[in-house]
């Protein structure tokens, strides 16, 4: 039996799909994580004004001008994402604790299949749970697909949960 399970989540329906079958989980046995792993945001420069001469843009024109003010600085940018994330975990992990299952969330910055691989090293998870997009083909060819980069990895059993949407039959 499963004691650990670590479930993705990027933000769109797709890979919510999981969330029914986490659900079905016995809750007085199991920990879930909920995990999503973003792009690490950078800093957000103010935009610069032109060199501006009788009320029109300077053609040509040079000036030494201050450097560029930063409007949000890579760490604020990084506590506003995390705080976003943060808030998009919590939300899905309502329902899963009013079923009576025990779940943290974990908010990572980097390259996805990575920090899925290593959280669940970090938090030593019996299997990963996550829904896979449906891509086939050459779609798949050209894109990879974290999920089965994650399933080809072998550092974790991996449940993989295609959505009703692309089955044809409801949630597998």
């Amino acid at each position: 039996m499963y004691k650990r399970i670590l479930v993705t989540l990027d933000g769109s329906p797709l890979s919510e799909a999981v969330l029914p079958r986490v659900q079905q989980l016995d809750g007085a046995s199991v920990r879930v994580t909920l995990l999503t792993v973003a792009e690490p945001p950078k800093a957000t420069a103010a935009p610069r004004h032109p060199l501006v001469v009788a009320g029109a843009p300077a053609p040509g024109g040079t000036a030494t001008l201050p450097p560029a003010r930063t409007a949000e600085t890579r760490d604020q940018a990084i506590q506003r994402a995390r705080t976003e994330l943060e808030g998009y975990l919590e939300e899905k992990a309502g329902p899963l604790r009013s079923k009576g299952i025990q779940v943290e969330t974990e908010v990572r910055f980097g390259e996805v299949v990575e920090e899925i691989l290593a959280s669940s090293r970090d938090h030593e998870v019996d299997l990963i749970m996550m829904a896979t997009h449906g891509r086939s083909g050459l779609a798949q060819a050209v894109f990879g697909s974290v999920a089965s980069r994650v399933l080809g990895s072998g550092v974790r059993p991996v449940l993989l949960v295609r959505p009703g949407s692309l089955s044809g039959h409801g949630p597998n």
